[in-house]
């Protein structure tokens, strides 16, 4: 009779139908401390027989603290119940902890890991630490859930890291840190504050449809994707993380000009979105020959195609419309149609010319 676990050759423990790695831990009492004691002396039994899977284990503590595991370290869809340590560990493969659970903090400082890390779809009930840690490939969080803070302050990650679709609950840091490739946050959540100060990233840096809880974070963190970026030579990437940043900074201001700001950030776009600003030019166009053909209380299809033409007009040639205006609140809309095209056409022009001709 083998454990009912799929995949595990182990002989169930007792009368159970699971070996000791994969038993449900009881709630308390000497059965407990029993039970702890025997998956902790499999654990070690296994790891010096060169047997490093423990896909699906079910542990209390999980301690890989100060050791030297000769390959890579399996669990997958494994529960640990309390804390998981694994500081000034030496790992000469990687750790692969896909889809798996740890109530706790999950601790690896200090270790040298020459393969990857591999968090996904994980949970992590604490904190998640890497400080001071080596990892020669690549950092694969996408998708994991960390209720508490992500540390990686000064360690050095030989590939790229991936948090995208990552919940982390509290605050995230780099710093110090050395990463060899890209650092990915796309559709990530992050609640509290980040850190990036004196980070050297050698890819990208993108904050792509990331939520950030505090504005003061999404400032920080997209000026610095911003500038890696522009590195890069990216254009269309720096411009959006330039426009969240800027749209944190507007969110900042006091309660007048937060909200005054709105016509700089949506009908312009922070001069690096011309589209935007294409179809606020056409609608005000539209509008106001809606307007002007209303007063002329003549709705035939020639009539409209008139106002349109002297609305385009007026708002491409300001003067037109003023000197053609007619008296009473006509007169009045056309200059004011006219002084918005002074600024809408001349800044269309820098914007476009910023965007495509740099």
């Amino acid at each position: 009779m083998q454990c009912k676990f799929a995949g595990c050759d182990s002989d169930p423990y007792e009368d159970q139908e699971y070996c000791i790695l994969h038993l449900d831990l009881p709630g308390k009492g000497s059965e407990l401390e029993l039970i702890k004691d025997l998956k902790e002396k499999e654990v070690e039994r296994k790891i010096e027989s060169g047997d490093l899977n423990f896909k699906g284990a079910k542990f209390f503590d999980a301690n890989f603290s100060g050791m030297h595991i000769p390959g890579d370290l399996i669990l997958t869809q494994s529960t640990v119940l309390n804390d998981f340590h694994c500081l000034d560990s030496e790992i000469d493969g990687g750790i692969w902890f896909d889809q798996g659970t740890v109530a706790g903090h999950a601790i690896f400082e200090s270790s040298l890991i020459r393969g990857s890390i591999s968090f996904f779809k994980g949970k992590v009930g604490g904190n998640i630490s890497f400080d001071h840690a080596q990892v020669d490939k690549y950092v694969w969080f996408e998708g994991v859930t960390v209720e508490g803070e992500a540390s990686f302050n000064q360690c050095h990650l030989g590939g790229s890291i991936s948090f995208n679709n990552a919940t982390i609950d509290e605050n995230i840091s780099f710093y110090g840190s050395i990463i060899e490739g890209n650092a990915w946050f796309e559709r990530a959540y992050l609640g509290g504050n980040t850190w990036f100060d004196l980070a050297e990233i050698k890819g990208a840096l993108c904050f792509k449809d990331c939520k950030f809880k505090y504005i003061k974070s999404q400032e920080k963190a997209c000026r610095s994707a911003k500038i890696l970026w522009e590195r890069l030579g990216d254009r269309g990437k720096a411009d959006y993380h330039f426009y969240r940043e800027m749209e944190a900074k507007r969110k900042q201001k006091s309660f007048l000009h937060r909200h005054l700001e709105l016509i700089v950030q949506y009908p312009f776009g922070y001069g690096v979105r011309p589209l935007r600003l294409i179809l606020t030019f056409l609608g005000i166009i539209m509008f106001f020959a809606l307007v002007f053909w209303k007063i002329e209380d003549n709705y035939s299809p020639d009539t409209l195609m008139d106002k349109l033409r002297f609305s385009f007009l007026t708002m491409l040639i300001p003067a037109y419309g003023v000197i053609n205006a007619k008296t009473g609140i006509y007169g009045w809309l056309t200059i004011f149609e006219a002084f918005i095209g002074a600024f809408t056409w001349p800044t269309f022009m820098v914007i476009f010319a910023r965007k495509y001709m740099r």
